[in-house]
């Protein structure tokens, strides 16, 4: 077999045609559904979303939701937890159960024919925990070994000094979503049976099915879910979003002989709902979000000062952060963060050229009918569909307007929303090796331990 060398490489195809799956919503028992009917998918999803994420714990117990989730599956008034395995092996059903910034998710990925099964055993998790002292005191012993052991990595341990550095002490966004060792060390047995009252019912709550729901009677899964369960629950409050503000500066988190440095640069950024998201977040595609992006092929391929740059925007229901970010040799720690300075700072004044535009384009587009190819996928996207309040043809109108995104937006919003000159520059590394490399900016050094 002969081979044949081409001079240029092939462009890329157009983006094929796509839309979302359709679903419907019902009202039923008081509660609300969403059903997302995918023909030969025998492989179902049912999660129960609700709006009491990390940002609606009450000050001074961040974490407690995420505590909450984890014990959920620990046993119910009727079964501990290893009859509460058994019923769910009994199904051939995952548990999934997670808290983040916006919404507290559990459910079953099951097969489609016992969907009311999963739902009612669902619905017993949710409804009726044991939640008992031994068994809360354990999950928030395990959440903390789990902490000690992020916090032992520079990249948690950055994204933590990151986030303090930016909000101010008074915002939830000052702490990961998951509460720091501090905060989960304090949280009591009472604290997470308090939030399950206080956060969990069903005026905060959608269920969502997803899978083949031939022969599902979607009304009697509603039922099982929802008939009978009482518990008043307010939406949460907007969030704090408040920052610290101010010139750039860097944050230097003294870990003593370490041979690498892990560097985050960013600041604040808008809400999902902000109206200028698909350029913004577009125009952070190219800059940092594939592999061919501005920081990765400055700081990976010509400088090989990284394995891997990245950036881009985590937009959250009351705010966000702008973060770049890349692990590099302790040596060129000062060199790598003016290399990723001047990307940024290039961006902000000459905007992205014609050809990255079209490249992120293309590709965010493109891996539409990928990011949604299964019922899990789906699932999760009509979760934030509840989350963020989306309209039902939002993933249709988010794909047509990012094949519709201009050169002007994604550079209007660049002026705007990538701000160079206000970023906290946070390096976990060796200070005693690295510190001179920033005597021309604020520098704050940090023990490692605090």
């Amino acid at each position: 077999m002969s081979a044949e060398l081409i001079e240029s490489r092939p462009a890329p195809s157009a983006p094929r045609p796509w839309s979302f799956p359709s679903f419907e919503r019902r009202d039923i028992a008081g509660g609300r559904v969403i059903a997302c009917h995918l023909p030969g998918k025998p492989l179902a999803v049912v999660s129960l979303v609700l709006t009491s994420g990390a940002t609606s714990e009450p000050a001074g117990k961040e974490g407690v939701a995420l505590l909450l989730a984890r014990a959920l599956s620990e046993g119910t008034s009727s079964r501990d937890a290893y009859g509460f395995a058994v019923a769910g092996e009994g199904l051939g059903a995952s548990w999934r159960a997670d808290a983040d910034w916006d919404s507290f998710r559990c459910g079953f990925e099951v097969p489609a024919h016992q969907l009311l099964a999963a739902t009612e055993l669902l619905a017993e998790a949710i409804r009726e925990p044991a939640l008992d002292d031994p068994t809360l005191d354990r999950v928030r012993d395990e959440r903390l070994d789990e902490l000690a052991l992020d916090l032992s990595q520079p990249g948690p341990r950055a994204s933590m000094a990151f986030a303090g550095a930016v909000f101010t002490a008074d915002s939830r966004y000052s702490r990961l979503d998951g509460g720091d060792v501090q905060t989960v060390a304090g949280l009591t047995p009472d604290d997470i049976r308090a939030f399950h009252h206080d956060r969990i019912g069903p005026a905060v709550a959608t269920l969502v099915l997803v899978g083949d729901l031939d022969g599902t009677d979607v009304d009697a899964v509603g039922r099982v879910m929802f008939d009978g369960w009482h518990n008043d629950v307010s939406p949460a409050a907007p969030v704090n979003v408040a920052t610290n503000g101010g010139p750039r500066r860097v944050v230097l988190v003294d870990r003593p002989g370490s041979v690498q440095s892990m560097v985050y640069a960013g600041h604040d950024a808008p809400n999902r709902k902000t109206p200028d998201f698909v350029p913004m977040t577009t125009m952070s595609l190219a800059l940092g979000g594939m592999f061919n992006s501005r920081l990765n092929l400055k700081l990976r391929e010509e400088k090989g000062y990284t394995y891997g740059a990245f950036g881009g925007f985590d937009c959250r229901r009351d705010g966000g952060i702008f973060v770049a970010r890349a692990a590099v040799q302790t040596a060129v720690t000062g060199a790598a963060v003016t290399e990723l300075m001047n990307e940024l700072e290039a961006l902000h004044e000459g905007g992205l050229t014609a050809e990255e535009l079209d490249r992120a384009r293309s590709y965010r587009a493109g891996i539409f009918p990928i990011n949604f190819a299964g019922p899990g996928a789906v699932a999760s996207g009509l979760g934030d569909v509840v989350v963020h309040g989306h309209p039902d043809d939002h993933f249709d109108r988010l794909r047509a307007e990012i094949q519709a995104t201009t050169l002007d937006q994604v550079n209007e919003t660049t002026v705007t929303r990538l701000r160079p000159d206000e970023a906290v520059i946070v390096v976990v590394g060796d200070a005693a090796a690295v510190r001179d490399d920033f005597t021309g900016l604020p520098l704050e050094v940090v023990s490692d331990e605090d």
